[in-house]
């Protein structure tokens, strides 16, 4: 009901928007994309079925209707019954993105309030520059740690065939923008940094971790039955330290963390929960390959808590968790140092 509800401002704005092109003698057409968005019942994060998608989508979005400017939604869709759905946080550029790749298009435009994507978020820091070229690997880095100018999921049909994805502004699309492509020339070690607020980290202790098997494995069990995902990962001999992404939630206003999933972790081991942290990520390129990039990160760090570290598991980014008071300066120190 909830998502019903939600999809009406979407489908009224895109009528209003065809009759505004019409009145300037552009030929438009509207398109309910939920005759062809087909998801899951998750209701306010809904998945779409890419495959029927894209076999709806072809057979639908072909001429005569391709000839003119389809306007469509973004954010809705259908499951099997026909109930509305919605996708949740970028789910418009996620659908620009699938419809795209349906297509066979030459290139997908995000059009959104920047100029494309910068080292940093200028109003975190002012300094910082747009990058003009920037690969998928770096920039899926960057929107999976918290650059908003992209949505994570945005670049999977880009990269899946191999389309370019140009970032730019509605409010000024002659300013240039960002061409997010396959290869970029001399990619350099550090290409941005990206920070995402309202982080939980989790420990969990258990003397029955030492030297034992499978405690992981039920450990993400739990998480999974709760529909959590874990972004960092820490382990010592009888502690497990995690980091959860608590700013998403449900159309339903549902938050995350649940006392149900708490009270199914404790039974397990003893459960600690620290909120109000943010995560700082380094993306760059070739990151655990190179000498000193602990040093020249973590040097200039000295003044502030960190209070969790993920290196080595991707070249592409070098993760860590401050306290959330502390976060726009920790950005602001490593831009000056690194990019500047």
């Amino acid at each position: 009901m909830t998502d019903e509800l939600v999809s009406h401002g979407e489908l009224m704005s895109t009528l209003l928007f065809v009759e505004i092109l019409r009145e300037r003698h552009i030929s438009a057409e509207w398109f309910d994309v939920r005759k062809i968005m087909r998801t899951n019942d998750r209701f306010g994060r809904a998945e779409p079925d890419c495959d029927t998608l894209g076999a709806l989508t072809r057979s639908q979005l072909q001429p005569p209707l391709a000839e003119s400017l389809i306007i469509t939604q973004g954010v809705i869709g259908s499951e099997a019954k026909g109930r509305t759905t919605t996708l949740g946080r970028g789910g418009s550029d996620y659908t620009a993105a699938l419809l795209g790749e349906a297509l066979n298009v030459d290139r997908i435009d995000i059009w959104t309030d920047v100029p494309g994507i910068y080292t940093t978020d200028p109003r975190v820091v002012p300094t910082a520059h747009r990058i003009d070229q920037i690969t998928f690997e770096e920039a899926a880095e960057m929107a999976t740690f918290g650059a908003k100018v992209l949505h994570p999921a945005t670049l999977l049909p880009a990269v899946r065939s191999d389309i370019p994805v140009f970032v730019g502004s509605s409010k000024d699309p002659s300013a240039g923008g960002t061409l997010v492509c396959n290869k970029t020339e001399n990619p350099p070690l550090f290409r941005a940094l990206a920070l995402r607020r309202k982080q939980t980290l989790l420990t969990l202790h258990s003397l029955d971790m030492l030297h034992a098997r499978g405690f992981l494995a039920e450990v993400f069990s739990i998480l999974a039955r709760h529909n959590i995902s874990v972004d960092l990962i820490t382990t010592s001999e009888v502690n497990v330290a995690l980091t959860l992404d608590t700013t998403g939630s449900t159309s339903a206003g549902d938050g995350l963390l649940s006392s149900a999933m708490l009270t199914e972790l404790s039974s397990l081991c003893r459960v600690e929960v620290e909120e109000n942290l943010s995560l700082v990520a380094l993306i760059g390129n070739q990151l655990s390959q190179a000498c000193g990039v602990g040093k020249e990160v973590f040097g200039v760090l000295e003044p502030f808590n960190i209070r969790l570290i993920c290196y080595g598991a991707s070249s592409h980014n070098l993760c860590f968790l401050v306290p959330g008071n502390d976060a726009e300066r920790v950005v602001q120190t490593l831009h000056h140092s690194l990019f500047e």
